[in-house]
């Protein structure tokens, strides 16, 4: 009996270990969004509706972060990001955003 009980608690507490491990953080999209399109706006000005199309944009790569992707699907989200960025933003801009180091990585990432 005190083996099979023994055995239970190990069980247990290996379950909620592994459960424990598969959570991750989960950040609200809208703060995040808004941290963005902050450090943006200290290099390059967005104003109006290039700020209101930024911010969306912000937003949804955070959702999708949210969903918990594999290391593929987030290098692809990346990659798209950037991708929309360069054909929202001028090419001066682009290179205003490229000249401050890790800009780029921390608005596509």
């Amino acid at each position: 009996m005190k083996n099979l009980l023994g055995a239970l608690v190990l069980f247990l507490a290996f379950t909620v270990n592994a459960s424990a491990q598969e959570t991750f953080k989960k950040v609200d999209e809208k703060v995040e969004a808004k941290s963005n399109l902050a450090a943006l706006s200290e290099v390059v000005p967005v104003q109006g509706t290039l700020s209101e199309d930024l911010f969306r944009l912000f937003e949804y790569k955070h959702r999708n972060l949210n969903g918990n992707l594999s290391a593929e699907r987030k290098a692809e989200l990346a990659k798209i990001i950037e991708l929309k960025l360069r054909a929202t933003l001028s090419q001066e801009q682009m290179q205003s955003i490229e000249s401050k180091p890790g800009l780029l990585k921390k608005l596509t990432n």
